[in-house]
């Protein structure tokens, strides 16, 4: 062998090597909760690196999208790491067999539907149907934070109160705003209200009345959440309506899903 192909594969083992530490982060990071994330420390504890080490590579993936760190300078997965499953995921699941349901919300109403996923102090939006209607909301339809939408709250409603907090927390930080205690305590009756009920909204002051209900993966977990909105004016006399419509879909996508209500009380 000469001492080219000898450096050669030199060379290739070290890019192997390096190829299966990045690995093993991204396992390790998938492995902690989507509501903590995972510190450097954690993430080099865990996958037995040093954390210089462990620290440049979380930075390459940081830097080619397959991870985020948040203001806490914990790491969590993005959704680009979905785009390498060979033509099945959880959120692929989760749009197979959430999609008839909102249209037939839509079909009912007419009014905008969305599909979100929690993701820490965020709803990821990942599927949705407008209203035909020449008055209708417009709402965004990519990422926002939980306490800012319906849907993240019917989310947090199902988390702990430890958890809600955590996740407050993010999202507050999103915004780069601190929530004061009285702010807190009134999410957190509000949130214990939607949960109650089995359905929350959120008024923005933007006239737009917002019903949502979280959809719960077999672990009994709230992973996501179904909205349906629209003008309040066109919306509020019918609001019974659209309330149990919401939570009579979620409810079956749960089922679907293998959770549900009844999931999450084992």
């Amino acid at each position: 062998m000469t001492e080219v192909e000898t450096a050669a594969q030199v060379k290739s083992a070290g890019a192997a090597n390096m190829l299966l530490r990045g690995l093993s982060i991204l396992e390790a990071v998938a492995r902690s909760s989507s509501r903590r994330g995972a510190s450097v420390k954690e993430i080099a504890e865990e996958t037995g690196l040093d954390k210089s080490t462990a620290s440049r590579i979380l930075a390459f993936l940081r830097d080619a999208g397959y991870i985020r760190q948040d203001t806490y300078r914990r790491y969590r997965l993005t959704s680009k790491l979905s785009q390498l499953t060979a033509g099945y995921s959880d959120i692929e699941d989760l749009l197979i067999v959430a999609r008839p349901h909102l249209e037939d919300m839509h079909a009912d109403f007419d009014e905008e539907v969305h599909l979100a996923v929690l993701d820490g102090g965020y709803m990821q939006f990942v599927d949705y149907i407008p209203s035909s209607q020449v008055v209708r909301s417009n709402l965004s339809t990519t990422q926002r934070l939980v306490h800012e939408t319906a849907a993240g709250r019917a989310a947090l409603a199902l988390l702990s109160e430890d958890e809600r907090s955590e996740a407050l927390a993010l999202s507050a930080a999103g915004a780069q705003i601190v929530f004061s205690a009285a702010e807190i305590a009134t999410m957190q009756s509000e949130l214990d209200e939607a949960r109650d009920r089995g359905w929350a909204g959120h008024d923005s002051g933007d006239g737009v009345s917002r019903f949502a209900a979280p959809i719960i993966d077999a672990a009994g977990h709230p992973v996501a959440a179904m909205c349906i909105s629209g003008p309040t004016f066109r919306v509020n006399p019918r609001a019974s309506a659209f309330a149990a419509a919401v939570v009579d879909a979620a409810d079956k996508v749960s089922h679907a899903l293998g959770g549900g209500r009844r999931a999450q009380a084992r």
